[in-house]
């Protein structure tokens, strides 16, 4: 089961008070309304764009995020609250506050108080030109343990860990066996990033070891030929566990700078401020995507010449709700009365759960699915020129695994 650190910090705050216009009651007449303002760091001190930040009562989520510097204002019920802070879905990343509303007023949450923290276990396998890990660790401030090829079969070490980041450059081959455990991690809840020909822990290797008496089948996505080796591309991969139909990579990008591509993920233009980056591809050969299906939804794109450059996928099952149950808190799907276009993916105490199917939330992700799997054509290597836009979004890849 994996470690649940949580977060549940008393602060001494400082409260420095504004004159505002009063706040009218809520319509029933019950609640009075104050306001609190602040901006989130990791613990190394870098500002979190686009986190959720929301007050829990009752089933009412009062939410906002914050803006590209990570800060945000927040409406809420007068009184002492929880503050919860969470990137992504919370389900990684979170933190709790207690702090106490008063009505028609402001509350300033003192600079770098509120750090969002990590919640759970994650893992790295090392590449050998990608170091995603230099980024998480390194400048962001989180852990991660290192993992190797053959820790894949492991499945009970690998259910560890809520989230596996794959760099491009594995370092030795895959099987049948790790194959099976990759689909089962995610199929569980598991998420994974990996980058350029760390696809191949997805779609295959070309080194399928035939250990079975029956060939090794994906169960995910699509039909495979006897011999393994899956149907909808030109130059198909062997092994893996998502089916070539849905992705298909081929190694013929060039060293070349790719300016003004688009961002499609309107979540990533909030993290950045802007609709476009460059990308510098400083290595050639790189996975160019020829064919994607659904689930696979494009984050970032080249209009011109090469399409998808980023890409993810909603694993379409439902993770185990009593393990969810077990680790106290619980991924739903929060629906705002009279607004369900408005619907978000928020984490919340197992205690609070009750009040929220009540209000007509449901558990799981509104997107549906268990893991996630997030897979770049480009690279994240920091000692490259990835340049600060790219470190930016490789920062909220790792936030909303």
């Amino acid at each position: 089961m994996r470690k649940i650190f949580i977060l549940s910090l008393l602060l001494s705050l400082t409260m420095v008070f504004f004159s505002c216009q009063n706040d009218k009651n809520d319509p029933d007449g019950n609640l009075n309304y104050g306001y609190v303002k602040g901006t989130v760091y990791t613990p190394s001190g870098i500002p979190v764009p686009a986190a959720n930040i929301f007050i829990d009562m009752d089933g009412e989520i009062y939410l906002v995020k914050t803006d590209k510097n990570g800060y945000f204002y927040l409406r809420a019920p007068e009184g002492e609250q929880i503050l919860n802070i969470q990137g992504g879905d919370g389900s990684i990343f979170r933190s709790q506050y207690t702090i106490n509303v008063v009505a028609d007023e402001v509350l300033e949450i003192p600079a770098n108080s509120l750090k969002l923290s990590q919640a759970v276990e994650l893992a790295y396998i090392p590449g050998a030109y990608d170091q995603i890990e230099t980024i998480l660790i390194d400048s962001m401030g989180y852990s991660a343990d290192m993992l190797t090829i053959a820790d894949l079969d492991n499945s009970a070490l690998m259910a560890d860990y809520a989230a596996i980041f794959l760099n491009c450059g594995k370092p030795g081959a895959l099987d049948s066996a790790k194959y099976a455990n990759l689909e089962e991690y995610v199929m569980n809840g598991g998420n994974i990033y990996a980058s350029d020909y760390a696809v191949e822990y997805l779609t295959g290797d070309g080194y399928y070891l035939t250990n079975l008496t029956q060939p090794y089948k994906p169960h995910m996505h699509g039909e495979v030929t006897t011999n393994n080796t899956k149907s909808g591309c030109n130059t198909p991969e062997i092994g893996g566990f998502i089916d070539d139909v849905t992705l298909c990579t081929d190694k013929e990008g060039p060293s070349t700078m790719l300016y003004q591509v688009d961002i499609i993920d309107t979540n990533i233009q909030a993290f950045l401020g802007k609709t476009t980056l460059d990308i510098e591809y400083d290595l050639g050969a790189w996975e160019v995507i020829k064919d994607l299906t659904l689930p696979w939804e494009v984050m970032v794109q080249d209009p011109v010449t090469y399409g998808p450059l980023a890409v993810k996928m909603n694993i379409p099952t439902q993770a185990s709700v009593k393990s969810m149950l077990d680790q106290g808190w619980v991924t739903i799907c929060h629906i705002p009365p009279g607004n369900p276009a408005n619907a978000h993916t928020i984490t919340v105490s197992v205690n609070a759960l009750p009040a929220h199917l009540a209000h007509g939330d449901y558990v799981g992700s509104c997107q549906g699915g268990a893991g996630t799997i997030i897979f770049t054509t480009f690279h994240n290597h920091v000692q490259g020129n990835i340049g600060p836009d790219v470190y930016q979004t490789l920062q909220y890849f790792i936030m909303n695994l």
